[in-house]
């Protein structure tokens, strides 16, 4: 007998960092040491997994641009032989401190298949401020934030300050573009610098963006440990808040600190029974697992 086929049958991931740890561990795409097990994922109809490269701490902003075309190339090649379609795993970037000061290098990682950027990850860098300061963008992070506007990569908020989120969120505003939340929490249910406010989940929503929600244990829970069941809190206050905005992030392989019963992507049915057991309609799983990202990335 066949296997039964997973619900929902599409699935978007909106952040995972599993180039950089199979780069950095040499490992096989189906290697039991990664959360994200993309072969796994073929029994869907259809799958994306935004597939990030972040700068290492430690290394210089030149380096780091060496490393993206590094990992990015090592990565898409392993897919290419496991017979994954690269439109399947689209690039991201989380830190840009890889541009330096050249702003034209984001029309290059647009080039090269990057959809997405994340100005920041912990700290400072020439753009502006990370979740862990109060700073906003520079004058080089608002006219990198117009440039990624204007070649068509996606400005993600997750590790911003709440000064430079705002600011971000503002920019699209007035521009008529839209930024995406890849891999945060609610605030309102778990107070972190990492998880977004209602005020700037409903903003991004407005806009027709994506906030997808993280599996990163300590935004999850004030305890600091998660569950399951913490996953699904958030996701449901995001289905009540932002219906047709709320998505997947997870940061599968961006952290060791998953929640019981979410240790990796061989868990998503659990998510997806989980929350129907808390009263959310088919409907409703679908829209969270791909539906609200099909329908945003069909603008791209």
């Amino acid at each position: 007998m066949d296997k039964k086929a997973p619900f929902p049958r599409r699935l978007t991931l909106l952040h995972a960092d599993t180039p950089l740890k199979i780069h950095e561990n040499d490992l096989p795409l189906a290697s039991p040491a990664l959360s994200l097990r993309l072969p796994s994922l073929s029994g869907y109809d259809g799958f994306r997994v935004l597939s990030a490269v972040w700068c290492r701490t430690g290394r210089s902003d030149g380096e780091c641009r060496g490393d993206f075309v590094r990992i990015a190339a090592s990565f898409r090649g392993k897919c290419k032989d496991a017979g994954i379609p690269l439109d399947r795993v689209p690039l991201s970037v989380e830190d840009l401190r890889l541009i330096g000061n050249d702003l034209s290098a984001l029309d290059e990682l647009a080039k090269a298949g990057v959809v997405s950027a994340a100005p920041f990850w912990r700290g400072e860098n020439q753009l502006g401020g990370a979740w862990d300061t109060d700073n906003g963008l520079t004058d080089l992070g608002r006219r990198a934030i117009e440039r990624c506007f204007a070649v068509g990569l996606i400005p993600d908020v997750s590790h911003a300050s709440r000064k430079a989120t705002d600011e971000m969120i503002s920019m699209g505003e007035q521009r008529n573009e839209t930024v995406i939340a890849s891999h945060v929490g609610f605030d309102a249910i778990c107070p972190h610098g990492r998880n977004l406010t209602d005020r700037d989940a409903l903003r991004i929503a407005k806009r027709g963006g994506l906030v997808g929600i993280t599996f990163h244990a300590p935004h999850l829970s004030k305890t600091g440990r998660a569950t399951l069941s913490d996953a699904v809190a958030h996701i449901l206050y995001g289905f009540r808040l932002i219906p047709r905005a709320i998505a997947l992030g997870s940061d599968l392989d961006g952290t060791d600190e998953l929640p019981d019963g979410l240790g990796s992507s061989d868990d998503l049915p659990a998510l997806s029974a989980a929350l129907s057991r808390a009263g959310m309609d088919d409907n409703g799983i679908d829209a969270v697992f791909s539906a609200n990202a099909d329908r945003f990335f069909k603008r791209f």
